[in-house]
């Protein structure tokens, strides 16, 4: 108790020392543990869903290559599969999230759904609280549609009513009946899904000689002892067998390689992607943490040093090599307890701002908690800085000389700022300097990416540009929808401010739009076949000029492109470089893609014609490669149905978020019962695409900012000290001549080794460590020469400023003065 009281008394009488290591502690710690808090709950905790270790995802392949959805798989290989599997228990199929209108609950509103099939509940052993969850052959095409609502919708919309069951609702305008509710727990695919409704995957013969193709998630369970690679060699032996999807499968996948299966831990899956950047923030805070703690033992070993005359009095006393370790362990211990408790309420403060900090596509934000590994980790982080705090101090009271150190006046002697304690010193900030250019070079690299991410040419002009998304009921046929999208687009077109309007299938950053296959006679060998598979945009002509994108041959489609002239069809620079050979773009103008490439009922045997190549659009990002990608008009496609929904873009003279009432008259214009959904400035779409490089950057950056306070203060503090304890040495020397700057550059020649060492050590690691970032990087080299120059520079200018008041106290200290008082 006397120790601990000691302790506490000695921890008051420095309140502003004290308080600077308690912060540093509690800083390295809330970071540390808020990122293991984050590892925890997004790699390691079980998913919110029973017996979950023998769940895996299904994903097709050809030839090792996945789909342009990334996860997914045909419906010829799922119903293949499902039909009597020996390998795996069962396999259930999902489509998630679709965005639709629910009416019959009180006031209309939109939520988030999930199309499964009865088996994938099974799979899952999905339980209700209330009813029961679908049974097989439910969600047949053209029967009663069933509902199954999650616990929130279930509490919010319907008042948590026991007598929910049976009731009928309209989800976009169509029927269903709520069978079950969900518990809160039962999480599937996301947290963001508030209803689930039943779904029968189809064959792939669509009668008549067509064929039809699904896509869709799939999910199995394994059976007891079936490893991965054996399901997943069955897998493919069924897919392989299945019926032939033909220019379906090409449209997916891109090629007519052989179909592979590949099968994979449900949980591995799902946080594939953010995998790597956790890890790698992991260690940049732990590099933080061994800066922090590195800066709290300087400071802690400084403490003793100036201490000394206590320390040797104490052992000139009596007190032992373990007395005295027990008190400097225990006064560190206060420091190292007090500053685990701010770090661990740091990590509860972080918490609440991770859902709104981390990414909206983050995967299982939910499971994120201060759990066991978080207290446990602040524990040891806690054992680490006492020990770490503490042996310094003691190595040094052990080198203690007790008749030097009686004799020695209260102003230090002639060395005392030199030798091993000195060297120590010197070492652990040439070490706090490396780690920090390690963290700032890491900080600059993925900020410039992030620069180079937002500021990339995409293809399009995203200035001005207002998006929305116009979802159907399903009450509205294909003709409907087309006369609705005739009358909303000639209303926006006059709308005052509005320079551009349009309306297309698909929008940049949104959807990707529909994949076509077909095979057309190649226009430049005769004879031979070319199989090409495309992304087909259905758009008004207008989408080129409201987009802002490049033609750079030919013509944009024009109102002239109607059912009276052959089909006109827009490619891109893409389309051309891989199936026209890379011919100049001027060539291709002109040529025949065959009588299948536009395809509408009624005119199937029509051939269509390249009537211009535009460039490139980078449809979900620039990191991504562009595909192949043709355009054709709404007016060339009578009766063909463009799906659920569409999309309107509008090209403004002035802020384009003036003008959603704009937009939102219009539509009620037409149709009072159709809504608008996802209404965003195509800035703020780039904005959201780059939200986990800008978290990434933000997070590795407040980092490098951190350690590089602690390593400037680090810095200032060594020196500081060492000009303290030896005020004599560079008073005597400058008594014997020596000039100031001369007394200066002596100050600094120790420190200044250690900052070099340091940016030298630095630069070395972070080369070698560089290529750990490359899959984050965007349109900057792991080695980029600005941020490897940079970062150095930022570090000297630190040391310059940490250097400049102890190197004027230096210049300015009389020799006079001091030496009157030894």
């Amino acid at each position: 108790m006397n120790d601990l009281s000691y302790g506490l008394r000695l921890l008051r009488a420095q309140p502003g020392a004290t308080a600077l290591t308690i912060l540093t502690i509690a800083l390295g710690i809330g970071a540390v543990t808020t990122l293991v808090s984050v590892a925890s709950g997004v790699l390691l905790s079980p998913l919110p869903w029973s017996d979950t270790d023998r769940l895996v995802q299904i994903t097709e392949t050809r030839g090792g290559r996945q789909g342009r959805i990334a996860g997914t798989m045909l419906n010829g290989s799922y119903l293949a599969w499902a039909d009597a599997p020996q390998t795996i228990e069962g396999i259930g199929a999902y489509r998630s999230d679709s965005v639709v209108t629910l009416i019959g609950a009180g006031e209309a509103s939109r939520l988030n759904t999930t199309l499964v099939t009865p088996s994938m509940l099974e799979l899952l052993r999905a339980r209700p609280i209330r009813g029961r969850v679908f049974e097989a052959g439910e969600g047949t095409p053209g029967g009663p549609s069933q509902m199954i609502l999650s616990q929130g919708l279930w509490e919010q919309q319907f008042g948590a009513r026991e007598d929910v069951l049976g009731q009928v609702v309209e989800l976009n305008g169509r029927a269903h009946t709520i069978v079950g509710v969900m518990s809160r727990d039962f999480r599937f695919p996301s947290a963001e899904t508030r209803a689930w409704t039943p779904w029968v995957i189809p064959t792939v013969d669509a009668g008549n000689g067509g064929k039809r193709g699904v896509i869709m998630r799939a999910v199995a369970r394994l059976r007891p002892g079936v490893t991965e690679a054996q399901a997943a060699a069955e897998g493919t032996s069924r897919a392989i067998a299945a019926p032939d999807a033909g220019f379906l499968g090409l449209s997916l996948f891109g090629a007519k390689e052989p179909i592979q299966i590949a099968v994979r831990d449900v949980k591995d899956a799902a946080t594939a992607e953010v995998r790597p950047a956790i890890l790698v923030l992991l260690i940049a805070s732990t590099l933080l943490f061994v800066t922090a703690i590195a800066n709290v033992a300087n400071m802690q070993l400084a403490r003793a040093t100036a201490r000394h005359r206590e320390l040797t009095i104490r052992a000139a006393l009596g007190a032992g090599t373990g007395r005295l370790a027990r008190q400097l362990l225990i006064e560190n211990a206060l420091a190292a307890v007090i500053g685990s408790a701010g770090g661990l309420l740091l990590t509860v403060a972080l918490h609440t701002a991770l859902p709104s900090v981390l990414p909206a596509d983050f995967p299982r934000v939910d499971a994120i908690a201060i759990d066991g590994r978080v207290l446990m980790v602040t524990l040891l982080l806690s054992l680490v800085t006492t020990v770490a705090c503490g042996i310094l101090p003691l190595l040094h009271a052990r080198r203690l000389e007790i008749a030097q150190a009686l004799s020695d006046s209260s102003h230090g002697s002639a060395g005392a700022g030199r030798g091993p304690v000195a060297a120590i010193r010197a070492l652990i900030v040439g070490s706090q300097v490396a780690v920090t250019c390690v963290l700032v070079i890491g900080a600059l690299l993925l900020s410039r990416s992030f620069i180079a991410h937002v500021t990339a040419d995409r293809g399009y002009d995203p200035a001005n540009l207002l998006t929305a998304m116009i979802p159907f009921p399903s009450s509205y046929d294909v003709p409907r929808q087309a006369a609705a999208l005739d009358r909303i687009h000639e209303r926006l077109k006059s709308r005052p401010g509005v320079t551009h309007a349009a309306l297309s299938t698909a929008l940049p950053l949104v959807s990707s739009g529909g994949f076509t296959g077909f095979s057309f006679t190649s226009p430049l060998r005769s004879g031979v076949n070319v199989d090409a598979e495309s992304i087909r945009r259905v758009v008004t002509p207008e989408y080129f000029g409201a987009l802002g994108i490049r033609v750079r041959a030919g013509r944009p489609l024009t109102h002239e492109d109607d059912v009276t002239v052959p089909p006109a069809v827009v490619v891109n620079r893409s389309f051309v470089r891989k199936y026209l050979e890379d011919i100049p773009i001027e060539q291709a103008v002109g040529l025949s893609l065959g009588n299948v490439a536009v395809r509408s009922p009624g005119r199937d045997k029509v051939e269509a014609f390249i009537v211009g190549v535009v460039d490139d659009v980078k449809q979900d990002g620039p990191d991504g490669p562009p595909q192949p990608e043709m355009f054709v008009s709404f007016a060339q496609l009578p009766g063909a149905n463009y799906g659920s929904q569409a999309f309107v873009v509008m090209r403004t003279a002035d802020d384009p978020s003036a003008h959603v009432e704009t937009l939102r008259t219009a539509l009620r214009e037409v149709d009072a019962t159709l809504a608008l959904d996802a209404v965003m400035t195509m800035d703020q779409r780039i904005g959201r695409s780059a939200a986990r490089p800008r978290t990434y950057a933000v997070l590795l950056g407040g980092f490098a900012v951190f350690a590089l306070v602690i390593a400037g203060s680090g810095l200032f503090g060594v020196l500081s000290f060492s000009v303290a304890q030896r005020s004599r040495e560079l008073a005597v020397r400058s008594a014997l001549g020596a000039s100031r700057s001369e007394v200066v550059r002596v100050a600094l020649r120790q420190i200044s080794v250690a900052l070099v060492a340091g940016l030298a050590t630095g630069v070395a690691l972070a080369l070698g460590l560089s290529n750990n970032l490359s899959p984050f990087l965007y349109g900057v080299s792991a080695t980029d020469w600005l941020s490897f120059g940079i970062a150095p520079l930022a570090l000297i200018l630190v040391g310059l400023v940490a250097c400049l008041v102890p190197a004027r106290r230096v210049a300015q200290t009389d020799p006079v003065q001091v030496l009157r008082q030894i």
